[in-house]
């Protein structure tokens, strides 16, 4: 076709496009439509008539619709205008029955409350602390009742440290929700509990307008944030009770998504209340009418956002809060052994073989909690302890008896054999990568391979106990050891060799990874240590809650129990985290072990041939 008649016969439909283009009312199937025909036409003259003009128009032509459909919905600002315009608010509106149940939760709690304090003065000590309820006290003796939020340092320093303590009650609302969404209420049930129970302990004393005003400046956007992130944490919950027609865990991969972006929505609402808390709150001598004025416009802005603007959003876009969501595809692969890994791939296939025979090696831990919680138990019973609460080093030292700076051998030996076991099992796990099969009989080969190698890991996990008696320095000094020592059981208890020719093949192997494995070492010497204290402060506040309401007032062993408790958590967490880190350098073992002897490369050369054309088709590709 000559360009002539080719512009004659496609020129009505470019004006066209180009129009509809520059009007922003136009119909998008109709422009989506001549778009595609656009595309096409450019297709052809670029094939016909590359050197001519009417190529150039198209192009351009194409080129400013594309960016202008595409491009500018994909900068980042109208990413972000989008999330909390439209994103966020249909999102709220989809959890608003969530959403209601957490609020009415937190209302009934904060009732009951209010009516134990009437009935029992003494009800908010055994609720918060009676250090708190005693404080409180005087600083209404001092005629300061409200004092207490003047006092907790510099401006920026408490803005600071309750913009922590905000966000890490905000998680952990969200978090507990996994407990069959019962965490995320129950942890609302206990908050609502206290914040009537502070109120009305000063209805009591005559200062209920005065404590109104002071707490409420920032709890408006506190509690309510908190409130929203327990309907998130029930959002959380319901996934996973309630799958559906998905997998559990697609389910509850869903929900933790969108509770997460709920989350995301709540950061500034609790900086934000963090600031008023500690810039504004300290100031008791401000007039009630700008107080009062500030908590009503705080509510005003939580309610209209957060439960008013999302159903005008919903209307808008006639959403009726049904969404169906498909689960990201995952394609199910065996684990590969024997490949080469930098240490960024040793980290990520730590985590995947983690998850993927968790259920295999976590069989040991019916009998390794049970026991360890029942020693731990027995250890600080026959150990004097000083009447209070400790820290956390204080209960891991007397947990691993080397408390007061003694050194117990029988919990010394009972913490290697149980810590072996947890490590010996994750090596089992990885005889089940290699064969690629579950045994039969799977209980008789899973103990029987345990005990028959656990004398290979408690010499080092020994070692390793030994450790906590030394400083923090000492720990990072060996952490440039740990390549060589952690290599020595897997050589026979994965390859099977004896114990002279495993030790050999160990510190060979772990002298050629030497420089990762330091690398290994202190990533997951740090990401472990975040983890375990992240996981620790949520559990520990909840439990020390419990403890709180049912022990305080009824016994005498209050700080013995709370101590027990605690380090119980303590050992239970470390025992999730330990494989982690014996896993780490069995991957970068087999990982030296395929880049110096290739063996995971001429185990498939003697397989190929042997499987079907189109496995070996798939594999090549």
């Amino acid at each position: 076709m000559k360009e002539t008649a080719f512009i004659n016969q496609n020129k009505k439909k470019w004006a066209k496009f180009e129009r509809m283009s520059n009007q922003n009312q136009s119909d998008p199937d109709e422009l989506s439509d001549l778009f595609i025909e656009i595309t096409d036409d450019l297709a052809y003259a670029r094939t016909h008539y590359s050197k001519r003009s009417v190529k150039v128009y198209l192009n351009s032509l194409a080129q400013k619709s594309f960016h202008g459909i595409y491009k500018k919905k994909r900068t980042p600002f109208s990413v972000f205008f989008q999330f909390w315009t439209t994103s966020l608010p249909l999102e709220m509106y989809r959890i608003r029955k969530a959403l209601l149940a957490s609020f009415t939760v937190f209302v009934v709690g904060m009732l009951i409350g209010v009516v134990s304090t009437m009935d029992d003065p003494d009800f908010l000590g055994a609720v918060i602390g009676y250090e708190y309820v005693h404080m409180t006290e005087q600083n209404i003796a001092n005629g300061e009742p409200m004092s207490v939020y003047g006092n907790n340092g510099g401006e920026i320093y408490s803005f600071v440290s309750i913009a922590q303590n905000n966000l890490r009650v905000a998680l952990m609302a969200f978090v507990l929700g996994i407990f069959f969404s019962v965490g995320s209420a129950v942890y609302m049930f206990f908050n609502g509990i206290m914040v009537g129970a502070f109120q009305w302990f000063f209805k009591v004393r005559g200062l209920l307008l005065a404590s109104f005003l002071t707490i409420w400046i920032h709890g408006a956007f506190e509690i309510s944030g908190i409130i929203i992130a327990g309907a998130a944490g029930i959002t959380l919950g319901n996934g996973f009770m309630f799958p559906g027609t998905l997998t559990r865990m697609q389910s509850l991969s869903i929900a933790a998504k969108r509770g997460a972006k709920v989350i995301i929505g709540l950061f500034p609402v609790i900086l934000f209340a963090a600031f008023i808390e500690g810039f504004a709150s300290r100031h008791t001598e401000w007039p009630h009418l700008i107080k009062g004025g500030i908590i009503f416009l705080s509510f005003a802005i939580m309610v209209f956002y957060f439960v008013v603007y999302p159903r005008v959003v919903a209307n808008k876009y006639n959403f009726d809060g049904k969404v169906v969501e498909k689960p990201t595809f995952v394609e199910k692969k065996t684990f590969d052994l024997y490949k080469v890994r930098d240490v960024g791939g040793v980290f990520t296939d730590t985590f995947v073989f983690y998850r993927k025979f968790f259920h295999y090696f976590s069989k040991i831990y019916w009998f390794v909690f049970p026991t360890t919680t029942t020693c731990v138990a027995w250890f600080f019973y026959t150990h004097p302890y000083g009447g209070t609460i400790n820290d956390w080093y204080e209960n891991m030292s007397i947990a691993f008896g080397i408390g007061n700076g003694s050194f117990r051998w029988e919990i010394f030996s009972v913490l290697t054999f149980l810590f072996s076991l947890n490590v010996t099992s994750t090596f089992f796990a990885f005889t089940l990568a290699k064969k690629q099969e579950k045994p039969k009989k799977f209980t008789k080969a899973f103990f029987t391979y345990t005990l028959k190698n656990i004398w290979r890991v408690m010499p080092i996990i020994g070692g390793l106990l030994l450790l906590v008696r030394g400083n923090i320095w000492l720990v990072i000094l060996t952490g440039f050891l740990m390549p060589l020592v952690l290599s020595l059981s897997f050589p026979g208890a994965f390859e099977n060799r004896k114990l002279f020719t495993g030790i050999r093949r160990g510190l060979s192997i772990g002298k050629r990874g030497w420089a990762s494995g330091i690398g290994v070492f202190f990533i997951f010497l740090f990401i472990l240590g975040l983890i375990f204290f992240f996981a620790i402060g949520p559990v520990q506040d909840l439990i020390k809650m419990v403890l709180d309401w049912f022990l305080i007032s009824t016994t005498d062993d209050y700080f013995l129990i709370i101590n027990i408790v605690e380090a119980c958590l303590y050992m239970v967490i470390a025992h999730f985290l330990v494989p982690v880190f014996f896993i780490a350098f069995n991957v970068l073992y087999l990982s030296t072990v395929e880049k110096e002897e290739a063996y995971g490369l001429f185990e498939k050369l003697k397989k190929f041939g042997k499987a079907s054309k189109i496995y070996e088709d798939e594999e090549a590709l």
